[in-house]
């Protein structure tokens, strides 16, 4: 049944992939969207069977642990409604029949983040539940549509600018190894695909006055979930949208001026907003999420454990260790990392994208970008994203999966520097990619 159903939905969102024009971006054969699609699903299945093959404690394996609460959630609908109202729409107090249903939950109950941004996809999984008749991959599947439309979101954002492009583009941003893999699984990062792409997408029509009405609702619910998915992201991708709105009639030096005002300021009001609330110490946050990952790097026994510097709780320790931290994202995992075939697979992933980069740098014409406002938001984000992970893990396998939607910016920033003119004269056979 199981099968069947994959099957079916598989179907289902393809043949609505072929008729939404959303979905059919120009110059993509439709063929190569619907592989994706494709792709995306059986890599998010692969995913599935490596959680339960090899990482068998379905309490600490990610993708398990949000499908399995949203199973225990799902059933109180039939025994308890009212308490199940309660707990979906977060209007329960922890005592009585709704501390009972919450305390047999894994995920719902994390208390090490500022905010518990688990209850999101546990929600969301829930809402799966009223088509999956309680099977797994089925909501593998549904998920999927979700980050496969963040996706093409954030592909057309970049085709806007690099038109010629677009091919390139499209086939290395998609077909990543790592946003394949951990961007198509039962996880947050699919979700965060979806709320990044959209509330990206939907700014840029917004700068460029197209759908107006539409486009503030889309990035509008995609803020707010953004916010209660991964409140990070949202942090480190504000300022950008700020600095592009700012400098939305401006080129050149006077934009990559206002971005780096922005972001100068952001850090500025991060690194004293304990002032105004201990609660949201930002240097703090960052000194204990390490402390954190170096006692699960040692009780979960990770293969893949490299030594990074300890940082101190201070706003100069953290600014002095981010240029080694970006350094270290950048070029690791490499081949000389030990660890599981999957980090041997993403060493070679990591080969392959500074290849790229040496590549198109090689062929860099005099003007090289088309767009100084997303090539600065993508160069901001990869650089913020770089040094929070950096400073943060010591385990090569969170720091691949991280840096997931980091890797798109810094493809796109790579390939949007290359002169196509160039490198259809030196490579003939480019010609029909550029």
């Amino acid at each position: 049944m199981e099968i069947l159903l994959v099957a079916g939905y598989t179907t289902l969102f393809l043949f609505l992939i072929h008729r939404w024009k959303f979905f059919r971006p120009e110059i993509i054969p439709v063929q190569w969207v619907k592989v994706l699609f494709v792709t995306k699903v059986a890599s998010g299945c692969l995913l599935g069977l490596v959680y339960t093959y090899y990482y068998t404690d379905r309490a600490t394996a990610d993708t398990f642990k949000f499908f399995d609460d949203s199973k225990i959630l799902f059933g109180t609908l039939f025994t308890s409604p009212r308490e199940f109202l309660k707990i979906f729409f977060g209007l329960h107090d922890n005592s009585g029949k709704c501390f009972e249903i919450c305390s047999q939950m894994t995920a719902w109950n994390n208390k090490d983040v500022l905010f518990n941004d688990n209850k999101t996809l546990v929600r969301l999984n829930v809402f799966f539940h009223f088509f999956s008749m309680g099977n797994y991959y089925v909501h593998v599947v549904f998920l999927n549509f979700f980050s496969f439309t963040g996706l093409i979101a954030l592909f057309r954002l970049f085709q806007y600018y690099e038109i010629k492009k677009s091919k390139v583009i499209f086939l290395t941003m998609m077909f990543l190894p790592s946003v394949l893999f951990w961007g198509s699984g039962l996880l947050k990062d699919g979700l965060l695909l979806f709320a990044l792409g959209i509330l990206l997408y939907s700014f840029n029509n917004l700068i460029t006055s197209r759908n107006v009405r539409r486009n503030i609702i889309a990035f509008s619910l995609s803020l707010l979930l953004l916010m209660f998915t991964k409140l990070y992201v949202l942090f480190i991708v504000s300022p950008a949208l700020i600095a592009w709105y700012w400098s939305r009639k401006n080129t050149g030096k006077t934009v990559i001026f206002k971005f780096i005002s922005c972001y100068l300021i952001y850090l500025l009001i991060g690194f004293n907003i304990d002032k105004v609330s201990e609660k949201y110490d930002l240097v703090d946050l960052i000194y204990y999420k390490q402390q954190n990952f170096n006692v699960l790097a040692t009780t979960s026994g990770a293969n893949s454990i490299i030594t990074i510097p300890h940082i101190e709780p201070t706003a100069w320790s953290l600014l002095t260790n981010s240029p080694a931290a970006v350094w270290r994202v950048f070029i690791r995992p490499n081949i000389f990392d030990s660890g599981s075939s999957m980090i041997m697979l993403s060493s070679i992933e990591n080969i392959f994208i500074l290849l790229l980069g040496l590549f198109c740098v090689f062929f860099t014409p005099r003007k090289m970008i088309h767009s100084t406002q997303l090539f600065c938001l993508s160069i901001f984000f990869v650089i913020f994203m770089f040094a929070l992970i950096g400073l943060i893990t010591p385990i090569l396998g969170a720091m691949v999966r991280y840096k997931v939607p980091a890797l798109l910016f810094l493809v796109f920033i790579f390939i949007s520097i290359a002169d196509e003119s160039k490198i259809k004269s030196k490579f003939p056979v480019m010609r029909k990619l550029l």
